[in-house]
């Protein structure tokens, strides 16, 4: 438990530094933007390709990755269906809210959780196969074309797609593993060492955007802070939990996919809204609150599975 306390006090560390880097003067008014274009451009195409030729696609399609793809895609339409109908947001502020509110941060949060918390690595292979390999490509082609302003067309679809360096490292990965190829030394060694570089540099991107940017004093954005965090702690959990029963998954394993449901939002949200320019304040309010309120709400869900006997 301690680890992943030292996880989330990690991350908040490098946030305060980019802050603090901004505030100094260190950090130009245009650094956040740049950070965060290094880091869809090279950094995190470099460390999608690397995660998914490393992980492979065999031994992951199962229960859980299903579980997954149904918690994820499940409470990204249920925000849809309240930004729109309730709070009457715009196109782009409601595919980075359905974004932050769905996007696990299954690799920097993830991974000690279901190492120090579940005590099995592999717990969460399914959601970074299916968030790396679907799910986050597709939410920056939606973010481009919201942030466009462009009415969608296919073709338009298409060019987006096309020219995303997400969709093509996923693909390329894919391909890779399908194939059965292995990296050679030199890029496996490089993509690695790039991709290392994505999570710092999201980070420090996010603390020196907070100079600039007070969400907590937007009103005109609490509301829809607030339902996608409470889709994100709450709601994503739940579908998790319910969808596993049915699938048959029961004591760890059913404790298992509930508790990665319940990581906090991906930095990659804030990276897409910066991006497209649309969304921000959702992204980065969404992000910042998730961080810090992820781990009383991922014991709590240990602490239910052992107060009614489904683990022991």
């Amino acid at each position: 438990m301690a680890s992943i306390v030292w996880s989330v006090l990690s991350i908040a560390l490098i946030i305060g530094v980019g802050w603090v880097a901004r505030r100094a003067g260190a950090l130009g008014p245009e650094a956040a933007g740049s950070l965060a274009s290094v880091t869809y451009w090279v950094a995190s195409p470099a460390m999608l390709f690397h995660a998914i030729v490393s992980t492979g696609t065999s031994g992951v399609f199962g229960a859980p990755l299903a579980v997954a793809a149904a918690s994820g895609a499940g409470t990204a339409l249920l925000f849809v269906a309240v930004a729109r109908l309730v709070l009457h947001l715009t196109r782009g502020e409601t595919t980075l809210g359905a974004m932050a509110s769905s996007l696990n941060n299954g690799a920097y949060i993830g991974i000690p959780i279901a190492v120090y918390v579940l005590g099995d690595a592999s717990a969460v292979v399914p959601i970074l196969v299916f968030q790396l390999g679907f799910f986050t490509p597709m939410f920056f082609v939606l973010a481009e074309l919201a942030g466009s302003g462009q009415r969608p067309s296919a073709r338009g679809i298409a060019t987006v797609i096309a020219r995303n360096p997400m969709v093509i490292a996923a693909a390329c990965g894919f391909l890779f593993s399908a194939a059965g190829w292995s990296m050679p030394t030199l890029l496996e060694v490089s993509t690695s060492m790039l991709g290392a570089a994505a999570p710092p540099m999201i980070l420090l991107s996010f603390g020196a955007a907070l100079m600039d940017r007070r969400t907590a004093s937007d009103d005109a954005g609490v509301p829809a802070i607030a339902c996608a965090v409470v889709a994100k702690l709450a709601v994503q959990p739940a579908i998790a939990c319910g969808v596993g029963m049915l699938l048959g998954l029961t004591g760890p394993a059913l404790m298992s996919v509930t508790i990665m449901a319940a990581l906090p939002s991906a930095q990659n949200a804030y990276i897409a809204a910066t991006r497209a320019r649309a969304g921000e304040r959702i992204a980065q309010g969404t992000v910042l609150v998730t961080t810090f309120a992820s781990l009383p709400v991922v014991v709590g869900i240990a602490a239910i599975f052992h107060a009614c006997g489904v683990v022991s």
